[in-house]
């Protein structure tokens, strides 16, 4: 028999995972499983959970969206040293789950239960964002970046991952350049920029893909993603057709990797940690912990 510890957001998405937790209780228990569930009740409460009841348990099952999933990870990666690497299986139920699309997770509930308990063990690097937040996918700033954490929660309910391309259309009119130094690694880049990016994920935001073949999730290192500031609005245009295209080599938009990024700013910018908001920060000095975490998977 396994002890799982089960935590649900009953908000996430289209209320998804409110209206599963039979169908997952009554899989686990069929299962042979002895299961401990909790509801979040609240930003960070899934973290809390984590910290109070991971050790005892053999696994971790996550219901949620990707703001959901960076909690138990969170979580996990404060635990001391001495616990062992604790597996966790996700349940997808979020607007755009992009670390679900990213590792081939399936949005099948019943399949993504079956991976949860019987799936195969994958080491994933999590990102430190200034020593006191981590993140599973992506850290980023500047244009769209705010879309996730400030869609309304009813828009998302009603549209999913389209209430986030309406939401964004809105914003165009906004876009502000940050003068940002910036080093990845040793190399140092000056500039101005509408957007940036420290990722490990082939999909950002349910928008911007990145290429599949060339990315790895478990290598020590983040791919890096730079917008300059558009000269006028047929350089905007052709940025956005270089991000539709997969076209990162154009002059206007900077792609590499890097294990350690560090972003200096004039003053304070907003981030997102995972589509969450993460506060304003003139300074964000951003690593990687490789194959901290372990995530269940379809295969490796």
């Amino acid at each position: 028999m396994q002890n799982i510890l089960l935590i649900i957001n009953p908000v996430s998405g289209r209320l998804k995972a409110r209206m599963m937790i039979y169908s997952i209780v009554n899989y686990l228990s069929q299962n042979n499983c002895k299961t401990t569930i909790f509801s979040t009740t609240c930003q960070g409460n899934a973290t809390e959970l984590v910290l109070e009841y991971a050790a005892s348990h053999d696994r971790i099952i996550c219901a949620g969206g990707d703001g959901t999933l960076n909690e138990v990870l969170t979580g996990l990666a404060k635990l001391p040293t001495r616990h062992k690497k604790i597996p966790v299986g996700y349940i997808p139920t979020g607007t755009t789950n992009d670390l679900a699309h990213a590792i081939g997770l399936t949005s099948n509930v019943r399949r993504a239960m079956h991976l949860s308990l019987y799936g195969n063990d994958f080491d994933l690097d999590l990102g430190t964002f200034n020593d006191d937040k981590f993140f599973s996918y992506v850290a980023s700033f500047g244009a769209f970046s705010n879309v996730a954490y400030e869609t309304p929660q009813w828009l998302k309910n009603r549209l999913g991952r389209a209430s986030y391309f309406f939401y964004g259309i809105s914003e165009i009119s906004a876009l502000r350049s940050h003068r940002v130094r910036i080093v990845a690694d040793g190399m140092e880049i000056d500039d101005e920029f509408v957007y940036g990016s420290v990722s490990n994920s082939t999909i950002i935001g349910g928008l911007v893909k990145l290429p599949e073949g060339s990315i790895r999730l478990d290598d020590g290192r983040f791919e890096v993603m730079l917008i300059k500031t558009p000269k006028g609005p047929l350089d905007l245009h052709h940025i956005v057709q270089g991000l539709v295209n997969q076209d990162y080599h154009a002059d206007s938009v900077l792609f590499f990797t890097a294990s350690d990024v560090t972003f200096t700013f004039e003053g304070d910018v907003p981030w997102t940690v995972d589509g969450e908001y993460a506060g304003e920060n003139s300074c964000v000095t951003i690593g990687n912990l490789q194959q901290k975490v372990r995530i269940l998977v379809d295969y490796v």
